[in-house]
Order: C-alpha cells, then structure tokens, then sequence
C-alpha cells in the first residue's frame, strides 16, 4: 500500500507540475492570447491555486479526528496511539478546546490568540511532555472555569511532537514524506455554541475520523440513548461517515453475566449502520484505551525495532500504573496459560520493587497490550481504511481549487480561441449581436426563475406553517398537503433537500422543548436542587447559561411558596408602609423577569447552535436550486446558436465566486410575553374594636396602600415559552423563506455578474479580432492547428490528474 500511496503522489506532483507548466505555455504561445485581461485575470488565479498546491503536496498531511461520545475515554485513546501523555485525561470535562497534535522532531507548543483569551497565548519551545502536559491542562481548566461567565472562543492548541504513527509509518502504511495530524476534538457537552461548533465542523470534515463510544453504555438500559448520543456527535459535526472507525471502549468493564462481546459488536453495528443510514455495517473495534495507553507511553513514540529513548522512572511509573488499572485484563488473557500469568505476576513484583526494565522485556509487554487491548487490529483496520480515505482527503483536498480555476481559464480560452479564428467581419457582427441577445435573455431567465421559485417558497412555506398550526392533527387534508408540498418540492422542481428542511424545523422546536424548557418546569415543580437543573442544562447550553438559570431559579423557587394560587396566576401582597416587604416583593418580580430574559437567551443560543447543526440541509437544498435552477439555462431557441459557448465559461466564473453560505437567526428571534401585573390599592384592614350599640364591639377598619404582585404559575409559565418556541417555528419557515430568498438573489447577482463578465470580455474580443482582420493581422492556420494539438495534450494532463482523483486507472 505505501508503495500505491507514494506513486499516486509522485504521480500527482509530476502532473500538477505539467499542468502548470502547460498552461502557462498555451497561453504564453500568442500575444493576442497573453494579454487579453480576461485570460490574464484567470491564468493569475490558476497560478495562484496551482502555486499553493505545489508547497501543500511537497508536505502533505494526513489527519485523524478523534470525537467520542459523552466519557468515551477518548483523550486516552488519542495518547494510546501517539505513545505519549500529552492530551488531559483528568476527570471530569477537560477536552473544551481543540488540540491538534502535529508530528515534528522538535517539541513546540503553540496557543493560538482569540478574542479577549482568558489564558495564556503564546509560542514555547524545549517543552518535555510533563511540560505539554501541564501547559494544556491549565488552558482546558482555565477555558472551562471561564466560561461559566460567559461564552468564549474556545482554545485552539497545536502540540509539535514526534507521533507515533510518524515514527512508525508501517502502522498507517503511509510513507515517511506524509505528515500526520491527530485532532483531539470536544464532547458535544463542550460546544454549546455555534462560533465553537462552526469551528470543529471545518476540522472534521476534512479529516479521518476515529469515533470513541463507551461499553458501559451499550447495555440494553442506555443503548439507546447512546445511538441518540451517537447520531448527534456524527450530524452535529458533520463528519464523513465514509471515513469513520467505531471504537467501543472500556470492554474490560464486561461483567461476567453480560452477553457475549460479538453479539454486542453485531447488535451495534446493525444499530449503528441503521441509525446512521450507512450503507454497510462499519467497523466497530472492541478496545481497551487505558491497556494500550500504558504500556505504549512506556515503551514511548519510537518504532518498536529501535530502542526506546523512554526515561527508566517513566517506564516504571506506567507500567505500576498498568498493572494496577489493567490487573483485571491482564487476568482475563492469561487464564488459560499458567506459565504466561505467572510470568506477569513475577515482573508485577519486579516493577513493585522499582527495578530497571530493559527494552527486550518492555517490547514483550507492548506486544501483549497490543493484542489484548484491540490495539494491533486497529493499526490493521487503519492501514486499509487509510487507503481508501488518502486520496479524497488528501489528494482531493489539495487540487480542488485547481481544477475549479482551469475550468475557469480554459472555458475563456476556448472562447477566445474561437473568436481569433473567425476571419469574417460578417461572422463577426453577427456573433456581437447573438451575444447581447443571449446575454439579455439568460438576464430575463434568471428574472423569471428566481420570481418563480420565490412565488413557489411562499406558497410551501404557507401551507406548511398552517399544517404546524393545526389545532386538530386528525384534519384529513394534513398528509395530502404535507406530501404535495414535499413531492413538488423534491421532484417537480428539484429541491431534493427540501423535505429535509421541513424535518430539521420539527427537530428544532422538539430539542427546545425538551432540553430547556422540560428541566426548568420540572425543577419548579418538584424542588429540585439548583445544582441538579445545572447539571441538566449543560448538556445543552453552554456553562454560563446553564448557571444563570440555575442561579435565577435558585433564588425564584426559595420564594413562590410565598405566593397565593388564584387561577393561572400566582399572587403575592404587602403592605407599603412595610419597607422590607416591599423590596421582597420587587426583588420576586425581578427574578422573576431573570428568569425568562435567562431562558430566552438560552432558547435563542440552543436554536443558534441547532441552525449550525442542522444548517447543512438548509445550505444543501439552496445549493441543489441553484445547481437546478442557474446553472443549467438550457436556452434552446434558434437564434442564439453561437459558435461561442459562454454558457460554459459563465458557470465556472460563477463557482468561483460563491462564498460558503451560513444560516442565522436573527437577533431577539424569541419573544416571550411576560404577563407580570404589579399594582398599589387600598385595602380595608382591621386595626381594632370600638364601642357599638348594647354595650357590643365592633371591629374597626382602616384603608391602607397594599402593594400586589400578580405572576404566571409555573404550568402557565411553561405554557409561555412553549408558545414562544412555537411562534418562533412559525417565523422559522418565514426565516428560512427569508433566508433562502436572500441566498438566492446575492448568488443570482453573482450569476448576472459573471453573465456580465463572459459577454464583456467576449465582446472585447470580437472587438479586437474585426480590428485585426480590418488590418490583416490574423493569426495563421498553421499556428491554430500547432495550438490545438497543445490545448489538446493540456487537457490530457488535467483529465489523467482527474483520473488520480476519482481512483481511476490512466496510461
């Protein structure tokens, strides 16, 4: 495979550089070609990609993105396969930045500056790994006690050390020129924000990714909130399912009833594969992190058919360690073998007894971890899965702006050439006009389009907020409509995405209810603690959000016992000359106020960072119309058959400039009624007797000035900010409307530009070509045969660098 993986990229920097060389050639073969400012606006930015991909593949890298499930183990797993503690693995939630791990021989860390840091950025070198160790821990702390406060941008860590996968390329199978990066990346439990979650999405999308689920889990209690788990890390992220190794953790937790191991593997692999709508079972690796992590920190980074350069206390400190972690695996793997148990409990002593342990003793320990953690079918499972993955998220990574520029360049090639051959000034004119007339007329298409799927938007959007609306959800018309809108949507006008979109806004408001407003409710209804409605909450929201409830809540529960139920309302009154009274009561509606400001900023940072979860479909169903809608005119009418192809350059000058797309919710999206009444009034009060008739006492009353505090009870409050969710899904489909129309007009702007551009620069030349026939100054025939040939050995450079691209085979 290392042999495979070696020719295809010496292949690909052999024909990159003949590409590049090529064109420049082509295109430096004429001076009417050279200095036309179309071309040269082109050629720039092929040169500019093509430069940058000539340095990116001299050093290429190969990256691997560890994510896992909620106490997956998976810091530990990262430090198992790079044969060093670097990554923290202390209890409780560490991993709250992203530590990228680069192979380098030199040690070096680097903390990237962010915006108003609360921890240390910098650059250090002639670190040890203790040092790493200490330096990244107190960043991961520092950034998880900071943001208790508030929300920051989360430490981006990149540790320069030797890996062990680099210094053993045998265990990847990729040659010793490809650099490896593992990215230690957060739990969802530490990307609660969409800033964050943007960030970890453009990291795992272009990289390998190991995922890390826990054994504990897999029972039939929690499996399925596991999968529930499972789903969220893999969409939330947007990782490649094709590229993805399932570990299963902390196996040597089995008890001795539990099933046995393969029909857990099997059950989650079914389970998996259907959850995650893959179209094969994936590999799912029974593992045991702490073993491998151990033994591999003792013998150290280095090929084992080298010396280990591992200090002798740190070996003994690991492999005590081990032994005393591990005592259970080691047990259950020399049961059967008398000889072998009794030759690790002789060395457990030897260790005890701090002797030195040589390199021969520790590479039979390694070995033995090796098999018995999983570690060795692993490196195996790697090995095939790294070639596989190489090219499409190496190779392809690379030269993707390559090829989007060439196609750029060579459709105005194509046309330029096609114009400096025309020799007729007759041609010529009647080329000028079919060029204003097609350009006029793809201008009043796109018009029409873009008029006709906003009619179409409104019009779905309208009938699928009723249907949200419905009050009776046995009303018969409810599934006709529901799939009208999704098959006309999906086939007649092929927005394939579209009924994807209607799902995510369910998926939305469901997560809403359920994550913030449920907990909330319930801790008010039954007096849970403060500390359990945070523990809750931070699952979904971020630390500070979490705990702004919490503490709003703490102080708001303490004080409704105090309060009268009437009907919907709660209802509390003081007197006003009772000062202390009545800053009680100003203080009960202030929390009160808290705590719906507190829960709608939460709703609105959840429904953010959902819209960044789920904002893939939305962007995939615009991208799908444009595709649909702009890039295929197929204008077919007689009169614009030009000998130009414009339609061609016009769509790769589009594509260059289509910035990412990002959908947003607005600012106070959420409005959420607070139905607060606070009055003063006189009420009678008893403030003694007097003499009545008969010699009878009668009770004596007096006017005095009460304060009354009229509140939501707790029912109603829920009621509230359940509405609010569901206006919101209701001005979500507007959002999306909004949103989608927005998208549709700055990129149908874009389209009139390039439209603009391609029928400029073609007029400009047919312009230039009438001035050179009017002064006999045409290009000679042989001169266009001798360029053809070279276009055409151009264009076999770049179809046989395609070819490397899609795995094909080419001579």
């Amino acid at each position: 495979m290392q042999i495979d993986i070696d020719s295809r990229l010496n292949n690909t920097r052999k024909l990159l550089n003949e590409l590049g060389n090529s064109v420049s050639n082509l295109v430096n073969s004429s001076p009417d070609i050279s200095e036309d400012p179309g071309i040269k606006s082109c050629l720039a930015g092929f040169l500019t990609a093509y430069q940058e991909a000539v340095q990116r593949l001299e050093n290429p890298s190969f990256r691997i993105a560890t994510i896992g499930t909620t106490s997956s183990g998976k810091s530990t797993i990262v430090n198992a396969l790079i044969g060093r503690k670097i990554a923290p693995i202390e209890n409780g939630e560490m991993s709250g930045g992203v530590l990228t791990l680069k192979h380098s021989p030199a040690q070096k860390l680097v903390i990237a500056e962010t915006e108003d840091a609360a921890w240390e950025t910098g650059e250090w070198t002639g670190l040890n790994d203790e040092d790493l160790y200490q330096r990244i821990s107190t960043v991961m702390h520092s950034y998880n006690h900071a943001r208790k406060k508030r929300e920051y941008v989360a430490p981006q860590i990149t540790a320069y050390v030797p890996l062990l996968p680099a210094c053993d390329p045998s265990l990847l199978g990729l040659p010793a020129s490809i650099g490896i990066e593992l990215i230690d990346l957060p739990g969802l439990k530490s990307i609660q924000d969409r800033t964050n979650l943007a960030t970890i999405q453009q990291q795992v999308n272009k990289a390998f990714s190991l995922v890390a689920l826990d054994y504990m889990q897999v029972d039939d209690d929690h499996r399925k909130r596991l999968l529930e788990e499972l789903k969220k890390v893999v969409e939330y992220l947007q990782g490649r399912t094709d590229s993805m190794i399932f570990i299963l953790n902390r196996v040597d937790h089995r008890g001795a009833d539990d099933f046995p191991l393969e029909v857990r593997i099997n059950q989650l692999k079914a389970e998996i594969q259907e959850v995650l709508s893959l179209p094969e079972p994936p590999d799912v690796l029974p593992f045991n992190a702490r073993l491998l992590y151990y033994a591999q920190c003792a013998w150290g980074a280095g090929a084992l058919n080298e010396p280990s350069i591992v200090d002798p206390q740190v070996r003994s400190r690991c492999l005590k360690a081990m032994f005393q972690d591990c005592a259970g695996v080691i047990r259950l793997n020399t049961k059967d073998n008398q000889e072998l148990k009794q030759w690790f409990r002789d060395f457990e002593d030897y260790v005890e007894n701090n002797n030195f342990v040589d390199d021969e003793t520790m590479r039979k320990i390694l070995r033995y971890s090796l098999e018995w953690s999983g570690g060795r079918e692993l490196w195996d499972i790697f090995r095939i899965r790294v070639e596989h993955s190489f090219t499409e998220l190496v190779i392809n990574q690379i030269l993707v702006e390559v090829f989007t520029n060439y196609q750029a360049l060579v459709n105005h090639l194509n046309n330029l050439v096609t114009i400096l051959k025309i020799n007729s000034k007759e041609t010529i004119e009647q080329e000028k006009v079919k060029i204003n007339k097609l350009g006029e007329s793809i201008h009043e298409y796109l018009t029409s389009k873009n008029q006709e799927f906003q009619n179409d938007l409104n019009r779905w959007i309208a009938d699928l907020r009723w249907i949200a609306d419905l009050k009776n959800p046995n009303t018969t018309n409810f599934d006709q409509i529901d799939s009208r809108i999704r098959q006309e949507a999906g086939k007649t006008k092929g927005l394939k995405y579209f009924d994807q979109v209607f799902d995510t806004v369910q998926i939305i408001e469901k997560d809403l209810v359920q994550s913030l407003i449920f907990p909330v409710i319930d801790a008010l209804q039954n007096n849970q603690s403060a500390y359990d409605l945070e523990e809750k909450l931070r699952e979904f929201i971020s630390p500070s959000l979490a705990e702004n409830i919490a503490r709003v809540y703490d102080h708001l529960s303490r004080r409704l016992g105090k309060f009268e139920k009437q009907s919907e309302f709660l209802v509390k009154s003081v007197r006003c000359d009772n000062k202390q009274e009545v800053r009680g009561l100003e203080h009960d509606e202030r929390y009160v106020r808290l705590l719906y400001a507190t829960m709608r900023n939460a709703i609105e940072a959840r429904s953010n960072f959902l819209m960044q979860a789920q904002g893939e479909i939305f962007i995939k169903a615009l991208d799908n119309f444009a595709n649909v809608s702009l890039v295929h005119l197929n204008i077919d009418d007689e009169i614009f058959a030009s000998v130009i192809n414009i339609e061609d350059a016009v769509t790769s000058n589009f594509k260059k400039k289509l910035p990412p797309a990002s959908a947003k919710l607005p600012e106070d999206f959420f409005d959420i009624p607070l139905n607060i009444k606070n009055e003063q009034k006189k009420q009678p009060e008893k403030v003694g007797e007097e003499d009545g008739s008969c010699g009878k006492k009668t009770d004596k009353f007096e006017d005095r000035e009460y304060k009354f505090l009229q509140i939501p009870n707790i029912d109603v409050m829920g009621k509230q900010w359940s509405d609010s969710i569901k206006q919101a899904k209701m001005n979500l489909w507007d959002i999306f409307r909004n949103w989608s129309i927005l998208q549709l007009n700055q990129t149908n702007e874009l389209f009139q530009e390039s439209v603009k551009e391609i029928t400029d620069f073609v007029q400009g030349a047919l312009n230039e070509q009438l001035n050179a026939i009017e002064r006999n100054e045409l290009l000679q025939q042989q001169f266009w045969q001798n360029f053809e040939i070279q276009k055409d050995a151009v264009t076999e450079i770049y179809q046989n660098l395609q070819a490397i691209c899609t795995g094909e085979k080419y001579e």
